[in-house]
Protein backbone atom coordinates (compact mmCIF):
# COMPACT_ATOMS: atom_id res chain seq x y z
CA UNK A 1 0.00 0.00 0.00
CA UNK A 2 1.67 3.44 -0.96
CA UNK A 3 0.91 6.44 0.67
CA UNK A 4 0.47 9.93 -1.01
CA UNK A 5 2.93 12.13 1.35
CA UNK A 6 2.94 14.98 -0.72
CA UNK A 7 -0.56 14.87 -1.18
CA UNK A 8 -1.01 15.07 2.70
CA UNK A 9 1.76 17.56 2.88
CA UNK A 10 -0.62 19.84 0.55
CA UNK A 11 -3.26 19.05 2.37
CA UNK A 12 -1.83 20.56 4.98
CA UNK A 13 -0.34 22.99 4.05
CA UNK A 14 -4.21 23.81 2.82
CA UNK A 15 -5.24 23.85 6.36
CA UNK A 16 -2.75 26.24 7.80
CA UNK A 17 -3.65 28.93 5.16
CA UNK A 18 -7.33 28.98 5.56
CA UNK A 19 -6.73 28.76 9.41
CA UNK A 20 -4.80 32.13 8.76
CA UNK A 21 -7.16 33.65 6.18
CA UNK A 22 -10.25 32.80 8.79
CA UNK A 23 -7.89 34.65 11.29
CA UNK A 24 -7.86 37.51 9.27
CA UNK A 25 -11.38 37.66 8.46
CA UNK A 26 -12.27 37.31 12.11
CA UNK A 27 -9.74 40.18 12.68
CA UNK A 28 -11.15 42.40 10.23
CA UNK A 29 -14.82 41.78 11.31
CA UNK A 30 -13.86 42.40 14.90
CA UNK A 31 -12.61 46.04 13.87
CA UNK A 32 -15.36 46.67 11.82
CA UNK A 33 -17.82 45.38 14.62
CA UNK A 34 -15.20 47.77 16.88
CA UNK A 35 -15.41 50.67 14.62
CA UNK A 36 -19.47 50.56 14.40
CA UNK A 37 -19.16 50.73 18.49
CA UNK A 38 -17.39 53.51 18.49
CA UNK A 39 -19.09 56.01 15.97
CA UNK A 40 -22.58 54.91 17.96
CA UNK A 41 -20.63 55.61 21.39
CA UNK A 42 -18.98 58.78 20.00
CA UNK A 43 -23.19 59.96 19.04
CA UNK A 44 -24.60 59.15 22.68
CA UNK A 45 -21.83 61.18 24.58
CA UNK A 46 -22.95 64.02 25.88
CA UNK A 47 -20.95 66.96 24.65
CA UNK A 48 -19.48 69.94 26.78
CA UNK A 49 -16.23 70.93 25.77
CA UNK A 50 -16.23 67.55 23.13
CA UNK A 51 -13.20 66.45 24.98
CA UNK A 52 -15.31 63.52 26.05
CA UNK A 53 -16.70 62.29 23.02
CA UNK A 54 -13.34 63.09 20.89
CA UNK A 55 -11.44 60.91 22.75
CA UNK A 56 -12.97 57.36 22.56
CA UNK A 57 -10.79 54.64 20.98
CA UNK A 58 -10.96 51.27 20.02
CA UNK A 59 -7.55 49.17 21.02
CA UNK A 60 -5.58 46.84 18.29
CA UNK A 61 -7.43 43.00 18.26
CA UNK A 62 -5.48 41.13 20.45
CA UNK A 63 -5.54 37.23 21.77
CA UNK A 64 -6.45 36.07 25.47
CA UNK A 65 -5.28 32.19 25.18
CA UNK A 66 -8.18 30.76 22.23
CA UNK A 67 -9.83 34.30 21.64
CA UNK A 68 -9.47 37.49 19.88
CA UNK A 69 -10.72 40.72 21.56
CA UNK A 70 -10.94 44.33 20.91
CA UNK A 71 -11.53 46.96 23.69
CA UNK A 72 -13.70 50.75 23.29
CA UNK A 73 -11.83 52.49 26.15
CA UNK A 74 -11.86 56.40 26.73
CA UNK A 75 -8.91 57.49 28.86
CA UNK A 76 -10.60 60.35 30.22
CA UNK A 77 -10.04 60.97 33.60
CA UNK A 78 -14.05 61.30 34.07
CA UNK A 79 -15.56 58.95 31.26
CA UNK A 80 -16.73 56.18 34.10
CA UNK A 81 -18.27 58.76 36.06
CA UNK A 82 -20.70 60.23 32.90
CA UNK A 83 -21.21 56.24 31.81
CA UNK A 84 -22.05 54.85 34.98
CA UNK A 85 -23.32 57.91 37.28
CA UNK A 86 -21.95 58.79 40.14
CA UNK A 87 -22.69 61.11 43.52
CA UNK A 88 -22.59 64.36 44.04
CA UNK A 89 -21.39 65.93 47.19
CA UNK A 90 -22.62 69.11 48.64
CA UNK A 91 -20.09 71.74 47.77
CA UNK A 92 -19.56 75.66 46.50
CA UNK A 93 -19.32 75.91 42.84
CA UNK A 94 -18.07 79.41 42.11
CA UNK A 95 -19.80 80.88 39.47
CA UNK A 96 -16.60 81.63 37.19
CA UNK A 97 -16.36 78.41 36.88
CA UNK A 98 -20.10 77.85 35.50
CA UNK A 99 -19.15 80.95 33.28
CA UNK A 100 -16.33 79.18 31.20
CA UNK A 101 -18.47 77.00 29.47
CA UNK A 102 -21.35 78.49 26.85
CA UNK A 103 -23.39 75.50 27.79
CA UNK A 104 -23.92 76.98 31.42
CA UNK A 105 -25.13 80.41 29.63
CA UNK A 106 -28.74 79.41 31.10
CA UNK A 107 -27.76 78.50 34.79
CA UNK A 108 -25.58 81.70 35.04
CA UNK A 109 -28.95 83.49 33.63
CA UNK A 110 -30.91 81.76 36.24
CA UNK A 111 -28.62 81.99 38.80
CA UNK A 112 -27.98 85.80 38.38
CA UNK A 113 -31.31 86.73 38.16
CA UNK A 114 -32.32 84.98 41.41
CA UNK A 115 -29.61 86.30 43.45
CA UNK A 116 -28.71 89.27 41.43
CA UNK A 117 -25.11 90.24 39.27
CA UNK A 118 -23.14 90.04 42.49
CA UNK A 119 -23.70 86.19 43.06
CA UNK A 120 -20.38 84.15 43.83
CA UNK A 121 -21.80 80.78 42.97
CA UNK A 122 -24.43 78.15 44.09
CA UNK A 123 -24.34 75.39 46.52
CA UNK A 124 -24.46 71.58 45.10
CA UNK A 125 -26.46 69.70 47.06
CA UNK A 126 -25.63 66.10 47.83
CA UNK A 127 -27.69 64.02 44.67
CA UNK A 128 -26.78 60.70 42.51
CA UNK A 129 -26.12 61.82 38.99
CA UNK A 130 -27.37 59.30 36.43
CA UNK A 131 -25.40 57.76 33.82
CA UNK A 132 -25.59 58.42 30.05
CA UNK A 133 -24.67 54.08 29.58
CA UNK A 134 -23.59 55.54 25.89
CA UNK A 135 -21.02 52.42 25.47
CA UNK A 136 -23.21 50.04 27.71
CA UNK A 137 -25.98 50.82 25.00
CA UNK A 138 -23.92 50.95 21.49
CA UNK A 139 -22.07 47.53 22.71
CA UNK A 140 -25.35 45.64 23.65
CA UNK A 141 -26.81 47.08 20.01
CA UNK A 142 -23.55 46.04 18.35
CA UNK A 143 -23.70 42.44 20.13
CA UNK A 144 -27.25 42.13 18.60
CA UNK A 145 -26.46 43.20 15.23
CA UNK A 146 -23.32 40.30 15.34
CA UNK A 147 -25.28 36.99 14.46
CA UNK A 148 -26.23 38.64 11.09
CA UNK A 149 -23.41 40.51 10.32
CA UNK A 150 -21.70 37.64 11.10
CA UNK A 151 -23.67 35.35 8.37
CA UNK A 152 -23.27 37.96 5.45
CA UNK A 153 -19.62 38.71 6.31
CA UNK A 154 -19.00 34.54 6.50
CA UNK A 155 -20.61 33.86 3.12
CA UNK A 156 -18.60 36.85 1.56
CA UNK A 157 -15.56 35.32 3.02
CA UNK A 158 -16.56 31.40 2.08
CA UNK A 159 -17.01 32.88 -1.63
CA UNK A 160 -13.78 34.40 -1.78
CA UNK A 161 -12.31 31.13 -0.85
CA UNK A 162 -14.14 29.10 -3.48
CA UNK A 163 -12.79 32.02 -5.91
CA UNK A 164 -9.34 31.43 -5.09
CA UNK A 165 -9.33 27.58 -5.66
Amino acid sequence: MAIDYDGLQNLLNNFKTLQKDHEKFIREFLIEMGMRALAQTKMLTPEDTGNLRNRWELSQVFRRGDELYIELFNPVEYASFVEDGHMQRRRFLPIQYLEDSPANAKMVASIKQKYGDDAKGVMLQDKWIPGHHMARISIAKIEREIPKRYEKAMKEFMKRLEAGS
